[in-house]
């Protein structure tokens, strides 16, 4: 077998981790953004390369980054009749309810290039299939094909009402327009379920990224050659690449999903089966809240991404403006800010020697938590007085020291990271007492012990190479295909022997889907899925199938009342859609919890003088001659390739089956 190779890209640093059996190794350089791939390629250069039979699983945030910056590829929308505005109407919601002026995200298309076609099908009264009141004839095709060529678009989306019953509808539009040469997206293949805005939205969302990730993904998998290039997608599994360019929706959040397989992973290894992970790298911190065996239970609701719907299956991630690399500003009032624009690999912070800006990561610099050693190899020299200049005069715009105005930084910033942990836990129904927290990303473990302090959360895990977890979580994930079937009738009609006879269905397109990719038919794991609420119900409850044995219908009158304090068992249950979830798991390692040892004299480099509660000289250990069941108390500084792990006064460390290191008070 070839090795696996992950690679993810953000906004500071891309970072390459080669897997190669129970061994991996390591590379960090700075990212590219005018040139993303010319960092892929050459942190996988700096990874000694990858060959035939190996596996290139990327994460990356172009397709992210253009959404969310207005910087897409112009697309056009077909739509029926009456339906055009459609994706500009929504669902007249509020997100921010209180805002007094309130803004609605721009059209991802504009009116001028949606364009409408006479088709109207609707559900036949007597059941069973659609009936198709007005198709549209071969000249209005012809009329409209001409229309979409003039209009300058360089991708289309077909959305036709009702075409998750029957995707015919929208495939003779789609055959109409292929001699223009476009992609065509259609809404029924990428989300074949009910809810018109939502669907719409999403095959929106796809269309106007496809031209850009096909230029993006295309020459970089030319560029890894002989090696597979895959695309880790929102919902944690990978994707074939040239799957992904057609369908960039479902990679939208695949660099932050990375993390969550990797904390999900190390958490495993460590002993936990909850987890809330908490990934802060140079631009942003994720936080995502994780449960083993509970993916097919995940919320029904789409995700938002810059404001658009988006209804494929993915992770539930908190994102916010806070990194390492978050610039610091004091405003007219004297109000100290952490956030969220960020100095960026390109100047970076003030101790790279570019800029006199100064940023969270400058913060620990300025208190003795970095300094150059082993981060990067020794191959990053930092500028500490570049960064002692920069908090003298932050220090007298705000009337402290400079040590004070560094520690105010770091303040504001946890505390923007603890409420981003509450937003995952307290708000979704979870006690952070009952759970660990799983910090990573390369200043993870700067903050893991006091967050998880000040939220009373259980312990602190700082996985192996925290600063690569999202890359190296890439390297372990599953290969998944999801599918989907909304019949939108009652429950009752739709016995065991029905939905078995569906879930075959649906797991043979499954099936299929992940043999192209190269997988064997006999390593697939099937998980079937409901989607039932009470008729007249707006929204639905996940809950397991139970076409072995057990009553659908009584888990969800039990699902129901748990979420809302209430069943009505009285009310007849319909059921909203039918859900397969093809699954090739990832090899595990046994795990074998270690004996205790003692930490050997060899693993302390020496000692430093960093603040904790107060200026202390503590011992400095070189995480890489930790080995599992090695213990040792705070204060302590634990440097490594990838980042720096605070011990604070009174903590004790022990390292993990695979060498993770949890920290307890």
């Amino acid at each position: 077998m070839g090795r696996t190779l992950g690679v993810d890209t953000g906004g500071t640093f891309t970072d390459v981790v080669v897997r190669d059996g129970d061994g991996a190794r390591v590379a960090k350089l700075p990212s590219t953004p005018d040139e993303p791939a010319r960092a892929v390629l050459g942190g996988i250069d700096l990874a000694g390369g990858a060959g035939k039979g190996d596996d290139v699983v990327h994460g990356t945030t172009v397709a992210l980054n253009a959404l969310l910056t207005g910087r897409t590829s112009p697309a056009a929308l077909v739509a029926g009749e009456g339906f055009g505005d459609l994706i500009e109407i929504g669902r007249q919601e509020r997100p921010e309810i209180y805002a007094l002026e309130p803004r609605k995200p721009k059209p991802l298309v504009p009116r001028e290039r949606r364009f409408e076609v006479p088709q109207r099908s609707w559900p036949d009264p007597r059941g069973g299939a659609l009936v198709t009141v007005r198709a549209p004839a071969k000249a209005e095709l012809g009329l409209l094909k001409k229309r979409v060529k003039q209009s300058g678009a360089e991708s289309v989306a077909v959305c036709l009402l009702h075409s998750f019953a029957d995707p015919s509808i929208e495939a003779e539009v789609a055959h109409a327009l292929e001699p223009l040469g476009l992609p065509i997206t259609l809404s029924a293949g990428i989300l074949p379920e009910h809810r018109e805005y939502e669907r719409f939205s999403t095959a929106a969302v796809n269309a106007v990224l496809v031209p850009l990730m096909r230029d993006y993904l295309g020459p970089l998998a030319d560029g890894v050659a002989p090696a597979r290039l895959k695309i880790l997608q929102s919902n944690g599994g990978t994707l074939p690449a040239e799957r992904a360019a057609l369908e960039p929706v479902r990679v939208l959040l695949s660099g932050p999903a990375g993390g969550v397989v990797g904390a999900a992973r190390a958490a495993r290894e460590a002993g936990y089966t909850r987890l809330v992970g908490l990934d802060m790298g140079g631009t942003s911190t994720d936080v995502a809240f994780h449960a083993a065996g509970e993916e097919t239970a995940s919320a029904v609701e789409p995700v938002r991404v810059g404001g658009y719907p988006v209804g494929v299956p993915s992770l539930d991630i908190h994102t916010i403006g806070c990194g390492g690399g978050s610039l610091v500003r004091v405003d007219a009032g004297g109000i100290l800010h952490v956030g969220p624009e960020s100095a960026g690999a390109d100047p970076g912070p003030v101790c790279y020697g570019r800029s006199d800006a100064p940023t969270v990561t400058d913060a620990h610099v300025l208190l003795g938590h970095i300094a150059e050693g082993p981060f990067l190899g020794g191959g990053l020299p930092l500028d500490v007085a570049a960064v002692k200049r920069a908090f003298e005069s932050l220090g007298k715009r705000l009337g402290v020291t400079p040590a004070a105005a560094a520690q105010g930084v770091l303040d504001v910033a946890r505390a923007a990271m603890r409420r981003a942990i509450g937003v995952m836990t307290m708000q979704r129904g979870q006690d952070p007492a009952s759970l660990p927290l799983v910090a990573f990303g390369g200043a993870g473990g700067l903050h893991a012990a006091h967050l998880a302090k000040s939220l009373g959360m259980r312990a602190a895990l700082v996985p192996r190479h925290p600063g690569a977890l999202s890359a190296a979580g890439m390297t372990a994930a599953d290969a998944i295909r999801e599918t989907a079937r909304s019949p939108l009738e009652l429950l009752a009609q739709w016995p065991a022997a029905k939905r078995k006879r569906a879930f075959r269905e649906l797991a043979a397109g499954a099936r299929a889907s992940l043999v192209d990719a190269g997988h064997r038919a006999g390593a697939v794991r099937f998980e079937h899925a409901l989607d039932l609420r009470y008729r007249g119900q707006s929204f639905e409850i996940r809950v397991p199938d139970g076409t072995g044995g057990a009553d659908p219908e009584a888990a969800f009158h039990a699902a129901h009342e748990k979420l809302y304090g209430y069943r009505l068992e009285d009310r007849a249950v319909e059921l909203v859609c039918l859900r397969v979830r093809g699954v090739v798991r990832a090899p595990l390692r046994e795990v074998v919890q270690p004996r205790a040892k003692k930490l050997p004299a060899g693993a302390i480099l020496g000692r430093r003088r960093a603040v904790f509660d107060r200026a202390r000289s503590v011992p400095v250990i070189d995480r890489e001659r930790l080995r599992p069941g090695h213990r040792f108390e705070g204060p302590a500084l634990v440097e490594e390739y990838s980042g720096t792990t605070l011990v604070p006064p009174g903590w004790k460390a022990r390292v993990t089956a695979g060498e993770h290191l949890e920290l307890r008070a």
